[in-house]
Parts: C-alpha cells; sequence; structure tokens
C-alpha cells in the first residue's frame, strides 16, 4: 500500500463516526510553522491549504491555527486564532459567509506577520503542548484532529535538530522521542495527527540519516501519546485532501 492511500485510510478511520452521526462536531487544531527557515512561497501554499480546508468544516465544528515561534509559551498570547462555525443556520447562510470572510481575514493577518517577522527559532515541542490545553477547552465531545505544517526542526534555547547528536540517526531519535513522551502526560489516545512537512533550506541542506531521525522522532513522540501520525511529504498539498475527505458546511 502506497503512501497515499495509507494517507486516505486514515482519513477514512477519522471521520467514521463523524460522517455516520452527523451530530458529532470535530475540533481542528492547526499548528503552522512561522520561522524564517520555511520557504516564503511554501508559507503562502500552507495557508492557502488551510484556507480551503476551512470551506470543508461543518456547523458546530470549531478550529484553532497556532502560529509555531521560537517560545510557544511566551509568545504565542493573542496570536491563536480560534473560531467554533454557528450550529443554526441564518437565512441564506449569510452566517457562514461572514464566518469564512473573517477566518480569511484573520489567516492574511497571521500570514503577513510571519513574512514581516519571521521567528529565527521554532518551538514545536512547546506549540504541541499548547495544544492539550486548546483540546481540554472543548468539553463537548467533539472529534480531536492535529495538523503539523513545519520543516519539523526544532530548535529552542534547549535543543537544536540541526545539531543534537540524539538525532544522529531514526534508532537514537526513536529512543530520545520515547524519553521525552515520558516527560509529558498527554492523552492523544486514537487522535489522527497529520504531520504535514513544508519545503526549507534548512530541512534540504540536512544529511538524509537525520531527516530520516527527525521524521522517526515526531512519529515515535506521538506514537508514545497514542495518537495515530502520518508523516506526509507534501504538506500543504494533501492537507486539501485532509479538508474534502469531510463533507462541507451544511
Amino acid at each position: 500500500m502506497n503512501m497515499r492511500n495509507v494517507f486516505f485510510a486514515l482519513l477514512l478511520a477519522a471521520c467514521l463516526v463523524g460522517c455516520g452521526k452527523q451530530a458529532q462536531t470535530r475540533h481542528i487544531i492547526i499548528l503552522i510553522d512561522a520561522s524564517g527557515s520555511i520557504d516564503r512561497q511554501a508559507l503562502d501554499q500552507a495557508f492557502k491549504a488551510i484556507d480551503d480546508l476551512v470551506g470543508n468544516l461543518r456547523r458546530g465544528d470549531r478550529i484553532a491555527i497556532i502560529p509555531i515561534l521560537g517560545d510557544a509559551e511566551a509568545e504565542a498570547s493573542g496570536r491563536i486564532i480560534r473560531f467554533q462555525i454557528p450550529t443554526s443556520r441564518q437565512a441564506y447562510d449569510s452566517d457562514l459567509k461572514a464566518f469564512r470572510q473573517k477566518l480569511k481575514t484573520s489567516l492574511a493577518t497571521m500570514e503577513a506577520e510571519a513574512v514581516a517577522h519571521p521567528g529565527s527559532k521554532s518551538d514545536i515541542l512547546g506549540s504541541v503542548a499548547l495544544t492539550e490545553g486548546e483540546f481540554q477547552s472543548d468539553s463537548g465531545g467533539s472529534r480531536r484532529l492535529l495538523a503539523v505544517l513545519s520543516d519539523f526542526i526544532q530548535e529552542d534555547t534547549n535543543v537544536n535538530f540541526k545539531k543534537d547528536k540524539r538525532l544522529v540517526n531514526p534508532v537514537s531519535a526513536k529512543k530520545f522521542a520515547t524519553q521525552h513522551a515520558k516527560q509529558k502526560s498527554f492523552n492523544f489516545r486514537g487522535m489522527p495527527v497529520y504531520l504535514g512537512l513544508l519545503r526549507s533550506q534548512e530541512y534540504a541542506a540536512m544529511e538524509q540519516s537525520r531527516r530520516d531521525a527527525i521524521q522517526e522522532f515526531w512519529i515515535r513522540l506521538f506514537k508514545s501519546f497514542g495518537a495515530q501520525p502520518l508523516f506526509i511529504a507534501d504538506g500543504s498539498g494533501l492537507l486539501r485532501s485532509f479538508g474534502t475527505a469531510f463533507p462541507t458546511l451544511e
């Protein structure tokens, strides 16, 4: 089975409950890398893919877009986009049109900020920690989905995936991820996690063994949290499929 078939099999598993029971809503969180290492064209494609995905949400669904910054805990406040699609239908679906326009404007603002002031570091692990609080804030029993769009190079004051000796090969990376997961108590049991790679000069300059190690780290980390991760090389391109795999707004 090739990667594309595996991807859509995961999508099918993710939405079986949501598609079978129209009453169940979804809570989608997207982490998008706003650091300077991400190619500007790739970043633009990623924001367009998020905008496309929004058009395939249903009434009652919630979405949050969190920029991956240099220090997630210190810098994320006031920069997270959060929306819940109205549950009650208005005449001519005017509420949905207003929702889409507000979110489009918010996405444009976030992208403009990322381009004008790109971060020098990427605290991806800290951003993942933020999603735990976001999901816990939803007590309605929604189906949880997480997408991470990045080059997956963790670089903060404590660790740098470009140099860290624990990321020299997949075996040591797997051990590192397992050890890190033991320090956390995140419960992502059964949650599909889309790990979408964005084009990056730093990633392209790495040796293949370190690239493989980075992929293994993130896959093992999320598996340790009980999630169902899938690493996708065409991060923006298949995110659109992630959106169209679900019913459209009603």
